[in-house]
C-alpha cells in the first residue's frame, strides 16, 4: 500500500509538472480563436503552423537566436577559462588569500542583476559599448563566475594533489599541468557548469533589454517579448507560445540529457573518504 501511495505521489507530480507544457504546445499548433476559447479546450481539435511560422516571418527569430548563441557561448568560454584558473589556484597552488577569495565569491554570488543596471549603462554609454555584444558577455562573465569556481574548486580538490606534482616533477609547468593533468580530470564538473552557465546567459532578460535596443542586437528572450499584435489590444500568443517554445525546448532536451553529469558534478566532493 505504502508504495502505491509512492507511485501515485510521483505520478502526480509529474503530471503537475508536465501539463503546462503539455498546454502549451497545444496552443502553439491551434488556431488563434480556438486557443481563446472559454473554458480551455484540453485535447486538440485543430492544427495550424501559422504561429511558427509567423514567428519566423514576422519576428527575426533566426538573427535573435545567432545573438544569444554567440554572447552565451562567449561568456561560458570565457567564465569556463576564468573559472577553472581560479579553482586550480585554490586548489592546488594554495596561496595566502584562496579562502578569502572564495568567500568574496559567495558574497558577490548573491548580488541581483538589477543592482548592476545603472552603474554597468553609464559605463557602457561612455565606452561606447551600448549595442556591442561586449555590454552582455562582460557582466554575464562575472555574474557566473561565482558559482563556476565553488563547484570547479570543490571538484578539484578530489584530484590527489600527487598526480600535479607528479606533473611539476616532470618538468611541466603550472598551465602545462593545468591543462594536461586536471582539466580533463575534471571534465565532468567543467561540462556541468558549462551547461548551467550558457542556460543561465541564454535566459537572462533584464540586462539585455536595457543594453541593447537595436532590433538586429537584440537576444531571443528580449525579441519574443517585443512581439505584438497588429492592434494595440491583440495580443498573439499563439505565436509568443510557439517562439518560446522554440527556445524553451532545447534546454529541457540539453538539461535532460546531460543530467546525469549535472547531478553529479553538483554533489562531487559532497562525501569525502
Amino acid at each position: 500500500m505504502k508504495r502505491f501511495f509512492l507511485y501515485l505521489g510521483v505520478a502526480f507530480m509529474i503530471f503537475y509538472c508536465l501539463f503546462p507544457i503539455y498546454f502549451l504546445i497545444l496552443d502553439s499548433f491551434e488556431p488563434t480563436n480556438v486557443a481563446y476559447s472559454s473554458p480551455p479546450i484540453l485535447y486538440p481539435i485543430a492544427f495550424t503552423l501559422s504561429n511558427y511560422i509567423g514567428v519566423f516571418k514576422d519576428l527575426h527569430l533566426t538573427t535573435y537566436i545567432m545573438n544569444s548563441t554567440f554572447v552565451s557561448l562567449s561568456a561560458t568560454a570565457i567564465v569556463l577559462f576564468i573559472g577553472a584558473l581560479a579553482a586550480f589556484a585554490i586548489t592546488k597552488i594554495r596561496f595566502i588569500a584562496s579562502n578569502t577569495l572564495l568567500n568574496f565569491l559567495l558574497i558577490l554570488g548573491f548580488f541581483p542583476a538589477a543592482t548592476m543596471i545603472f552603474p554597468l549603462y553609464k559605463m557602457f554609454a561612455s565606452l561606447r559599448l551600448l549595442n556591442n555584444y561586449l555590454s552582455l558577455i562582460l557582466p554575464y562573465v562575472s555574474m557566473n563566475i561565482p558559482l563556476t569556481v565553488w563547484v570547479l574548486t570543490t571538484y578539484f580538490e578530489q584530484i590527489p594533489n600527487e598526480l600535479y606534482e607528479a606533473a611539476r616533477v616532470d618538468g611541466m609547468s603550472r598551465f602545462q599541468a593545468f591543462y594536461k593533468v586536471i582539466v580533463p580530470l575534471g571534465i565532468p564538473a567543467v561540462s556541468t557548469v558549462a551547461i548551467l552557465d550558457f542556460i543561465a546567459c541564454w535566459n537572462e532578460f533584464i540586462l539585455a533589454l536595457t543594453f541593447m535596443t537595436k532590433k538586429n542586437m537584440r537576444t531571443i528572450t528580449v525579441g519574443i517579448s517585443m512581439i505584438s499584435g497588429r492592434f494595440s489590444y491583440q495580443y498573439p500568443w499563439g505565436e509568443i507560445i510557439a517562439g518560446a517554445l522554440l527556445v524553451t525546448l532545447p534546454l529541457v532536451i540539453i538539461i535532460f540529457v546531460a543530467q546525469e553529469k549535472i547531478i553529479s558534478g553538483l554533489t562531487a566532493g559532497a562525501i569525502k573518504g
